[in-house]
């Protein structure tokens, strides 16, 4: 017993003789020490008040990188690097503020922090701010406002911020349109590398809108942009191949380019292919696939789509014919902001087809048409002005709706013009105004003017009297279909 008691006391005095040498050896200069870790240096400059080094300690805190990830302690950090007028820490703080991350969400005190974050230079906080505010996103829509953010982000080289502010002056939606402004911003942005901004630019090209025209620089915006993955460049590429513009007509590769894109799910493009399939452009016809391509455009909101697939189900062709469903997509077409398909739907008000007849909404749709840009919108108002359908009768707005739609190669309208000229209701008439409408109708196509000057050559009045020339108009309105002069020419 005695010597296990004296073991046991012998084992206890190493343990403290080894404790009281590792005490020494520790206490010992020279020793060496664990170094500091990046974190713990961060604190004590932080500490000190530099506010990059809040900002960097917060960004481990947020990330689990380099610290324990705490959330909260990193929304106190970008705060206290905030509050000394750290540009990017505000930036940050705004972007957990507005999602409730390590604290509560509240997108009043978000939108102050990216307005900060802008007055304090930081140019992707008047990015933030500018596209909030053009949207209406967290904060009443100002576009007023939202110009004067972007712009800021734009000069501090964000390039999409350069292309929203283009829109603005493209679409004169704040601005008076400047097609000149607009394609300066489009460039800055094109530049940067924002490859939906070398679309528009490219469109602009095409068109000669705010610059020389320049169809092989477009085409090659175009190309930028679709080999870059945007594929509304693709879709614009596809049309230049099929026009021939910029680069040499292709219908194969405008064919393969547009299901391309279509596939990948771009709108326009599948209301392309759908034009190719209607039309047998680069690839056999086939009214089938043709509908198919614009219900996937209609389906993805391309409204030019919803009218194309209304004017097939109208008329039965790649689909059943469903007047119902027809009138469903103008409508449909109407409202999404396509003239077209108001005036083809006030068509079928005015006509009673597949609805009940009504004059008073064909006029405004008609009047909504043409609004829109739509000619034969203007066409079917200047009719419904000059006979009084569903609106009041205005002859002088009816001929300047005609006089426009004729200049544009509407020959029926010619020939309206010209009889309003010649037959006026309650106007003085005009029979040498008339005549060379009705030429310019009759060459066009429309068999009543041809025969309105064959009656006039074979009278004398207003033109030289030509009995073989009024037979021979007799015979070119007979031509198209039309009975009276045929039986002119039974009688003579």
């Amino acid at each position: 017993m005695n010597s296990l008691v004296r073991a046991l006391g012998f084992a206890v005095g190493i343990v403290a003789l080894g404790t009281a040498l590792t005490t020494v050896a520790a206490a010992a200069p020279g020793a060496e020490k664990a170094p500091p870790t990046e974190a713990e240096l961060l604190k004590k400059s932080c500490d000190k008040g530099t506010a990059e080094d809040c900002f960097k300690l917060a960004a481990m805190h947020r990330s689990g990188e380099g610290a324990v990830k705490d959330a909260d302690k990193a929304a106190g950090l970008y705060k206290k690097a905030c509050e000394k007028r750290h540009g990017r820490a505000c930036l940050e703080q705004a972007t957990m503020v507005r999602a409730g991350e390590g604290g509560k969400r509240d997108v009043v005190r978000a939108n102050g922090l990216l307005t900060l974050a802008c007055e304090l230079q930081e140019a992707e906080g008047c990015a933030q701010m500018g596209q909030l505010l053009f949207s209406g996103t967290d904060v009443e829509k100002d576009l007023g406002e939202a110009a004067t953010f972007l712009q800021k982000a734009c000069d501090g080289g964000i390039g999409r911020s350069c292309g929203a502010l283009a829109s603005m002056y493209l679409d004169g939606v704040r601005f008076p349109r400047d097609p000149i402004k607009a394609a300066d911003l489009l460039q800055k942005s094109c530049s940067a590398g924002q490859l939906e901004s070398c679309v528009p630019l490219g469109r602009q090209l095409m068109a000669g809108d705010g610059l020389k025209k320049d169809l092989p620089r477009a085409a090659a915006l175009f190309r930028q942009a679709c080999d870059g993955g945007n594929n509304l460049g693709c879709h614009e590429l596809g049309l230049a191949y099929e026009r021939g513009q910029g680069v040499a007509r292709d219908l194969s590769q405008a064919f393969t380019l547009q299901t391309k894109a279509c596939e990948a799910g771009e709108a326009m493009a599948c209301h392309g292919l759908g034009r190719l399939f209607r039309d047998g452009l680069g690839t056999p016809k086939d009214p089938t696939r043709s509908a198919a391509a614009f219900k996937k455009a209609c389906d993805g909101g391309a409204a030019s789509g919803c009218l194309e697939l209304g004017l097939l189900t109208e008329a039965g062709r790649g689909v059943p014919r469903d007047m119902a469903r027809a009138s469903a997509l103008y409508q449909q077409a109407c409202g999404g902001k396509e003239p077209r398909g108001c005036t083809h739907l006030g068509l079928l008000y005015r006509g009673g087809k597949g609805l009940v007849k009504d004059l008073v909404r064909a006029a405004n749709l008609f009047t909504e048409g043409c609004n829109g840009g739509d000619l034969l919108g203007c066409s079917m108002l200047g009719r419904s002005l000059e006979h009084a359908e569903g609106i009041s009768r205005d002859l002088d707005k009816a001929m300047a709706l005609y006089q426009r739609t004729c200049e544009a190669g509407f020959a029926e309208d010619c020939y309206n013009l010209g009889r309003n000229y010649q037959r006026p209701f309650g106007r003085t008439a005009e029979l040498a105004r008339a005549i060379p409408l009705y030429q310019k109708a009759c060459t066009g196509g429309t068999g009543l003017a041809c025969y309105e000057l064959a009656l006039l050559h074979q009278s004398g009045v207003g033109v030289a009297k030509d009995p073989p020339k009024a037979v021979a108009l007799f015979k070119q309105a007979c031509g198209t279909g039309h009975t009276p002069s045929c039986d002119k020419l039974k009688f003579r």
